[in-house]
């Protein structure tokens, strides 16, 4: 009896985001039901969070596609395509399920070539759709268009993104649909920390953050206590005193962002949001949770406005462990596909303000959220206000965030739909 052909899961790169969950939790699904998968992304560091880890960890097949890079090189974007090529000849995947742009692209022709029986794109949000020039657009329109030839199927996230497919001649060789994003909505709730913890966790953050940095310093932030060795001497330094004070609920509103530090997510330009709340309620606070390639420009514009006491960027750490430290959440974003934060942040009950992009108005609207015109920075400025003083509204949008997050985005019907294009 021959063996089964695995499916493989594709995306262009390891650092951990939307597209990512997208594919590992994917994966998981088709494992549980008994289907050969391999997961495939570009190369990465070496982190614990990375894709490629957290398959390891999980038990997954996952390979390194080594050349394969987010721009357009084209002697990098050749030289995957050889990679893929070889790999598509010695694997001889059954079907390929591609995520991002890049992916699309250069896995599509090499599944064309090397005679794929099923080629499946699912489309995170349109790359034409970033704040880029003219004659970018039109490129990434073009190429968009021509790699659709190639494909059997092209899943949209939403009917918004169809439309657009539709509009610029993006037509794959069988058809194309919308299967929209989900999750476990239940299970994510119970995994939460609790908000004393995410409090702790974020208060902890701003105490090391906001101390003199110091090549002869060692934190261990798990004992509370700070042991500073230099010159001999060595001070121990309580975290009691400071451990709640940046999540204290005397201090006022606590506004959080999880988002990496690429341009759609418009992170440079949220900080002047965060300036302009701060001019007029001083006692709000806001949280910035992720990295990524823009991460030392945040971290240089943050110095230059000096938000070090009401702005803490946190860096890389997993969401639910600081989700009910939020009394607000926010998405700030210039281009989005359905973003998965916004998906676990109606999980975790959360009054959700984000901007008019992707998926997020169909997600939200009529009542589970605010929708606010993307780059309007007066109008983001005033719903945050607004929201901050009316705790009966942000109480009942959490309620009916976590209503509909339950009911229409369930992430097995997302699985049972795209493993049914695959198969």
């Amino acid at each position: 009896m021959s063996q089964v052909k695995p499916i493989l899961l594709m995306v262009t790169s390891q650092d951990w985001g939307g597209a990512q969950a997208y594919v590992f939790n994917l994966a998981l699904e088709m494992k549980s039901q008994g289907l050969p998968v391999i997961i495939c992304a570009g190369s990465a560091p070496t982190r614990d969070d990375s894709l490629g880890q957290k398959c390891h960890s999980a038990g997954i097949d996952f390979i390194e596609i080594k050349h394969l890079a987010r721009n357009i090189n084209p002697i990098d974007n050749f030289l995957a395509l050889i990679e893929l090529i070889k790999l598509f000849r010695r694997v001889q995947p059954r079907a390929i399920q591609l995520n991002s742009s890049m992916m699309g692209a250069v896995g599509s022709l090499a599944g064309y070539l090397t005679k794929v029986p099923k080629i499946v794109y699912t489309a995170h949000g349109w790359v034409f759709n970033e704040q880029l020039p003219n004659w970018k657009k039109t490129l990434y329109i073009w190429i968009e268009k021509i790699s659709a030839r190639l494909k059997h199927v092209i899943i949209c996230l939403h009917d918004q993104d169809l439309e657009l497919a539709k509009k610029h001649g993006i037509k794959p060789r069988q058809k194309i649909t919308v299967i929209p994003n989900g999750i476990d909505a239940i299970t994510f709730e119970k995994n939460l920390a609790g908000r004393e913890e995410a409090c702790k966790t974020l208060s902890e953050i701003a105490a090391l953050v906001g101390l003199p940095r110091n090549d002869n310093v060692s934190f261990d932030v798990g004992r509370g206590v700070l042991p500073f060795a230099k010159g001999g001497r060595t001070l121990g330094f309580l975290l009691h005193a400071t451990c709640y004070m940046f999540c204290d609920e005397r201090r006022g509103t606590l506004v959080g962002t999880v988002a990496n530090a690429y341009p759609p997510k418009n992170l440079l330009w949220y900080l002047e949001v965060c300036q302009a709340v701060h001019a007029k309620d001083p006692d709000i606070r806001f949280v910035i949770a992720g990295d990524g390639p823009q991460m030392e420009e945040l971290k240089a514009k943050h110095r230059a406005l000096e938000q070090e006491e009401y702005v803490l960027l946190t860096g890389r750490l997993d969401p639910a462990g600081i989700y009910q430290a939020f009394d607000i959440f926010v998405l700030p974003s210039s281009k989005e596909g359905m973003p998965i934060t916004i998906l676990e942040a109606m999980a975790a009950k959360l009054p959700i303000i984000a901007t008019d992009v992707g998926a997020c108005r169909l997600m939200l609207e009529p009542d589970a959220g605010l929708i606010v015109p993307p780059n309007d920075l007066s109008t983001l400025t005033q719903t945050i206000l607004d929201l901050t003083d009316d705790a009966d509204k942000r109480q009942k949008l959490g309620q009916q965030a976590y209503q509909k997050v339950t009911q229409n985005f369930t992430w097995q019907n997302t699985a049972d739909q795209t493993i049914k294009e695959l198969l």
